[in-house]
């Protein structure tokens, strides 16, 4: 029976059979060999154009591996500074890792080649980044472009399959022995081949879905906290009041008064005596000015008016002022005529301008003015109008040349001067006597010293000053003097536990001594025995005292609560008009959560007390 003819294969099937073959016909004869050897990973990190180098370092540190290799774009913010790089470097090599760089920043490449970065440009054409050090051959230089979306990839080499391969020649073989080749299994084993790894697609949400979704959310989570957690904070300052007390103490000489002081008698301190000379030398400017040889008054024409209807007879040296204050005389003694019916009586007379004007000022040259209108500075105000004084010309000839000399005046004026001076300084340096006296001691005591009425006692200034200056043309000269100045301090710490015990006896028991003003200390001497080395004076001092609201004590806990009780779901300005008319209360405030709510929490677990301080009254 003849044999029935085979059916042939598609040109489309021929064509992938003889794929199949050439790719078997290559790997012909060769043996099933195990898995390939993975590649050392390549850990590569691409850094943004704004990442600071601490976020550079965090990622690096997150990095499993030796050998990182930082990818950073051009005007990366790592680059602006060399310390940038030196503090990567370091924190790497403590992590015991490597770093390379791959940019193409020449400042970049500049700053890491200064720091000893190994740096790489672009790759070439065997996938070898180009290299600006000499490590050409080193295999961890082999760079696989990455996508920017990628930090890290991990490549591994092809892996042959576990099957034995089908050579060409067992092809040839199962075809002359009438034996059909299994296509399907050859397409398998291609896909197989091709395959590298699998892939995982994360599909988006919904855009639209989670928006909406997030807006319930949120709109769940206002609702929740608006219903369940409002609270409220009260704030509240204690009523205060000043209180001051005065104390009669007795300071006592303590090498007079030792063997008493000894026996701590209550309210007396051990007191020092002090003294100290005081020396001082200032400078007095002089305040004489005559002219020199060089000086002249201005001088000029004077029109003298006469409204009166009398003849008004002026002396010589009769003066005329004007509103600046520079004044001209007459030289010769002068009647001016009275008016005759509407004509005012006029009288020309040649008048000089004085050395100083009205204020004690050089005239020189100020007395050349133009014309001006002259008063007579000698007569009543009310009797100005009646004569006066016109020019209507120039006033010229003044020349501003003068010496300045020292006058009887100023030599009195600097004997005052240095008195106040010596007064002023004298305090100064017994208060740095004390101060010098507590170093030498040294103990870590503070001594004050005693301030008031008479408690400083300054002698008579001695002053030295040569008379014979007067008249001298000289711009300033010096005097000097010394003056004794004597006080008493005392150890500073115990006066003020003195006062402060009896701030606190005084104390309502309600209250609490809030502070006591330290620099409000005031004394009164009422009595000095030098012989007997004591001083007797009364001490005032002030403090501040304020209720006390402690909820940790009865009296504060039992306040808090009621104001807590009438409080819970109150309006807040009710709430606070009633703590405000509490006679423990001197002001309330009250924040509410969320800010909107208009009354305070039905929780009273939710309502909160903080106590201020109440501010200090000086």
């Amino acid at each position: 029976m003849p044999s029935k003819k085979k059916k042939e294969a598609s040109p489309q099937k021929k064509d992938k059979i003889k794929k199949v073959q050439e790719e078997v016909k290559k790997d012909a004869g060769s043996e099933v060999s195990e898995k390939a050897e993975v590649v050392s990973a390549k850990k590569v990190v691409y850094i943004e154009i704004d990442d600071e180098v601490t976020a550079v370092y965090d990622r690096i540190k997150a990095i499993k591996g030796k050998h990182v290799y930082i990818v950073a774009p051009k005007r990366s913010i790592l680059f602006q500074s060399v310390v940038n790089l030196k503090i990567l470097k370091r924190k790497s090599e403590d992590d015991d890792r490597q770093i390379y760089l791959i940019t193409n920043d020449r400042n970049g490449i500049h700053l890491a080649q200064k720091v000893g970065i190994t740096v790489y440009s672009k790759a070439d054409s065997d996938g070898r980044p180009g290299l600006f050090s000499s490590e050409l051959d080193d295999d961890r230089l082999r760079i696989t472009p990455l996508r920017a979306s990628v930090n890290e990839i991990e490549d591994e080499a092809p892996t042959r399959l576990t099957e034995r391969k089908i050579s060409i020649s067992e092809i040839l073989r199962k075809r002359n022995g009438k034996t059909n080749v299994d296509v399907s299994k050859i397409v398998a084993n291609e896909k197989k081949i091709k395959k590298a790894k699998s892939k995982f697609v994360i599909i988006a949400p919904n855009r639209h879905a989670l928006i909406a979704l997030v807006t319930v959310s949120l709109v769940i989570l206002l609702f929740i906290v608006y219903i369940a957690l409002p609270g409220a904070t009260i704030y509240i300052t204690p009523s205060a009041s000043i209180l001051e007390k005065s104390v009669n103490i007795t300071l006592a000489d303590f090498q007079k008064n030792k063997a008493e002081l000894d026996t701590h008698p209550p309210k007396m301190i051990e007191s020092y005596p002090i003294s100290t000379t005081v020396s001082k030398t200032i400078s007095y400017t002089s305040t004489g000015k005559k002219f020199s040889d060089y000086g002249a008054n201005a001088g000029g024409i004077i029109s003298i008016v006469n409204t009166s209807n009398n003849a008004w007879p002026l002396v010589a040296q009769t003066r005329f002022q004007t509103d600046d204050g520079i004044v001209f005389r007459i030289l010769d003694g002068v009647t001016v005529p009275a008016a005759s019916g509407n004509q005012p009586g006029k009288l020309d007379v040649f008048a000089v301008a004085d050395q100083l004007d009205a204020y004690g000022g050089i005239v020189g040259e100020k007395g050349n003015i133009g014309p001006s209108r002259f008063f007579l500075p000698g007569l009543r105000e009310d009797s100005r109008s009646k004569i006066y004084g016109e020019s209507f010309a120039n006033m010229e000839g003044g020349v501003t040349d003068y010496v300045t000399y020292i006058t009887a005046e100023d030599l009195e004026a600097s004997k005052i001067k240095i008195a106040e001076s010596l007064k002023d300084a004298a305090l100064e340096d017994l208060q740095e006597s004390v101060k010098e006296k507590a170093e030498l001691s040294g103990s870590e005591v503070v001594y004050s010293l005693l301030l008031g009425e008479n408690a400083v006692k300054v002698g008579e200034p001695s002053i030295n000053l040569d008379m014979s200056l007067e008249g001298n043309q000289l711009s300033e000269f010096t005097v000097s003097g010394e003056v004794v100045v004597s006080g008493v301090y005392y150890h500073r710490d115990a006066m003020l536990e003195i006062l402060k015990s009896e701030l606190l006896l005084k104390k309502s028991p309600q209250k609490e001594l809030l502070r006591v003003n330290e620099d409000s200390t005031t004394y009164r001497i009422f009595e000095w025995d030098e012989n007997a080395g004591k001083i007797k004076l009364t001490a005032n001092i002030k403090g501040i005292e304020q209720f006390e609201i402690d909820e940790n004590k009865e009296n504060g806990a039992r306040l808090l609560e009621k104001m807590k009780e009438y409080s819970v779901g109150s309006d807040i300005e009710e709430a606070k008009l009633y703590i405000q008319n509490l006679t423990e209360v001197n002001k309330v405030e009250i924040d509410s959560w969320p800010a909107w709510s208009p009354t305070i929490p039905n929780i009273p677990d939710n309502i909160e007390f903080e106590i201020r301080d109440a501010v200090m009254v000086k």
